[in-house]
Order: structure tokens, then C-alpha cells, then sequence
């Protein structure tokens, strides 16, 4: 499975609640340039200094959020475990600079997608699969409220 993705999927916008836009391009809410500008302005962190914690060049940044160049997905790595950022935040970074997602190698979600994608299987345990999906969802957002 290639790493790279042409542009931003519809799972992710979703996520991100944003829609695209009339010609197709993601908003600027899931652009790699903007979300790292906004996690380095949210650390009070100047481009120098995430540079010199993630061992890049400070050109690199500077390119990075001017959305002239795009990184590598090493880089992003580099840059997220310098911001020491959460799993979440990484693959959201990953998302906008239009790399696969590591949530997405978890197994049991291959295997999920794998079985709601048999046609094979009945429509009706299908939908059965997605009610329990649905119940799944909303008991772990009510933990993770109440773990706040």
C-alpha cells in the first residue's frame, strides 16, 4: 500500500469536519503549512527553535509553512517527536501533508474495512457490523469526556 495519497481523503476532512472546496483543493484548516505553523505558535516556539529541536534547517521550516515545499514523511516524524505531539496530532500532521495516516495500519481496522467491504457478506449483517460500530464510537467518546 503506497504511503503517499494524491491529495486529502474524504475520511479525513471528515474528521477534520471541513468539506472541500469548489476546485478540489482540502482547506486551509487540513493544510500541512497551517497546522504546523499553528502547533509551533501554540508551543510559543519561533522557527528557529523548531528547527533546532527537530534538526532541520530553519530554510526547511520556513518552507514548510509558506506551503513551498513539502516534507518527507521522515521529516514529519522528526518534527512531530520534537513537539513531542500525541498520536492524534501526528497523523493529523501526516493527513495534511498528504501521507497515510499510522492509525490506519492498526489491524482489526484493516480487517473491519476488509469485511464491511464483502459484498459477499449480507447487507443486513453489514449494517448489524456499522449499529455495533456506532455504539462503539459513542462509548469511547463518553470515556474520553470523562477522562477529561
Amino acid at each position: 500500500m503506497d504511503d503517499q495519497v494524491i491529495s486529502q481523503t474524504d475520511v479525513i476532512q471528515h474528521e477534520a469536519g471541513q468539506v472541500v472546496g469548489d476546485a478540489g483543493h482540502a482547506p486551509r484548516e487540513v493544510d500541512f503549512a497551517h497546522q504546523l505553523k499553528r502547533l509551533r505558535d501554540e508551543r510559543a516556539w519561533s522557527k528557529a527553535d523548531l528547527a533546532k529541536r527537530s534538526e532541520l534547517d530553519p530554510s526547511s521550516i520556513t518552507r514548510f509553512e509558506q506551503g513551498s515545499r513539502n516534507p518527507d514523511r521522515d521529516t514529519i516524524f522528526q518534527i512531530s517527536d520534537a513537539m513531542a505531539l500525541p498520536l492524534v496530532e501526528r497523523d493529523r500532521l501526516l493527513a495534511a501533508a498528504g501521507y497515510r495516516s499510522e492509525i490506519w495500519d492498526e489491524p482489526l481496522l484493516v480487517e473491519l474495512s476488509q469485511i464491511l467491504a464483502d459484498r459477499e457478506i449480507p447487507l443486513a449483517i453489514r449494517d448489524e457490523m456499522r449499529s455495533v460500530l456506532r455504539m462503539a464510537i459513542a462509548y469511547g467518546r463518553l470515556k474520553r469526556l470523562e477522562a477529561r
